[in-house]
């Protein structure tokens, strides 16, 4: 957890990365980023293990300082994170812990009780924090980087070791922050329903480059699953189908973009012998957007 103090009054404007790159040892972490995150955004960042999140977010955290190009928050505003493990006393309670960096940052009692029961703390306050679950951690680590009133917040895997109805409320705990207090969220997550749920867009991320942008609400239906009886009639289809937009496969199942009319298509495949056992048109989700953008970089 890291906590920036910024100067009062100023204008809040955007959260930015310019021409980003981060090399460690000459091996590339991130490449020529550009980003930014505006006040009351929720952006996801998700990517493969190794991809460059925690690299991003640490830059933007002011955890890194060294590095090409320009990040910055331009009117020096706070700036509250959790990223990797949360940083607090584990011999002492959560009670100490939260008085503690309230008092440092001069944060209104009334602010701090609001904390602790949207974050549902209190219940483990008297218990010393290296007895906590590792989803009460993070949720003592949420905590930590909001008793500064942050203008953004960059929270890595905010929800690691939560069950669904945990990971429920916090998600939309945020929603509310960003919503009602116009505060910037950065989350990153492996799960990638909870940060479709969550985003106003998703920024993906591969090898340090940030390869495409999502928007949920863009969502249309045009994706559709051509599913066959077996592999063999599947690689059949193959020479017809791999060149339709966003083509993927998964089991026996064919997976693309189309927005015309099926017959003259399905008529194509039976002129080969060939008959699917299912087609189902559906809107696109961030999953598929993901794993057809992992395998257009891949190829």
């Amino acid at each position: 957890m890291r906590i920036n103090k910024g100067t009062k009054g100023e204008k809040k404007m955007n959260l930015k990365m310019n021409k980003v790159t981060k090399t460690y040892q000459h091996e590339r972490a991130l490449t020529e980023i550009d980003f930014h995150l505006n006040p009351g955004e929720i952006v996801g960042l998700v990517g493969p293990n190794g991809a460059g999140k925690t690299t991003l977010m640490k830059i933007l955290a002011g955890v890194i300082v060294q590095y090409e190009g320009h990040a910055a928050l331009e009117d020096s505003e706070k700036i509250g994170s959790l990223i990797e493990k949360p940083k607090y006393f584990p011999n002492r309670s959560g009670r100490y812990n939260l008085n503690y960096f309230s008092a440092l940052y001069g944060t209104p009692k009334e602010t701090l009780e609001e904390i602790i029961t949207s974050l549902d703390l209190r219940t483990y306050l008297k218990k010393k924090v290296k007895r906590y679950s590792l989803g009460m951690k993070q949720r003592l680590g949420i905590a930590l980087a909001l008793v500064s009133n942050p203008a953004y917040l960059i929270l890595d895997e905010p929800t690691n070791g939560m069950d669904p109805d945990g990971i429920r409320s916090i998600l939309a705990y945020l929603k509310k922050l960003a919503k009602e207090r116009n505060i910037g969220v950065l989350i990153s997550s492996h799960i990638l329903k909870d940060v479709e749920a969550i985003s106003d867009r998703v920024c993906i991320i591969k090898n340090g480059r940030l390869v495409s942008e999502y928007a949920p609400s863009s969502t249309i239906e045009n994706l559709i699953d051509l599913t066959f009886e077996d592999e063999k009639d599947l690689q059949h289809a193959l020479p017809l189908l791999r060149e339709l937009d966003g083509f993927t496969t998964h089991d026996t199942t064919a997976t693309f973009y189309f927005d015309g009319e099926m017959k003259p298509l399905l008529k194509q495949l039976g002129n080969l012998d060939i008959f699917p056992r299912e087609v189902k048109r559906r809107s696109a989700t961030l999953e598929d957007f993901y794993f057809e953008n992992m395998e257009r970089e891949a190829k």
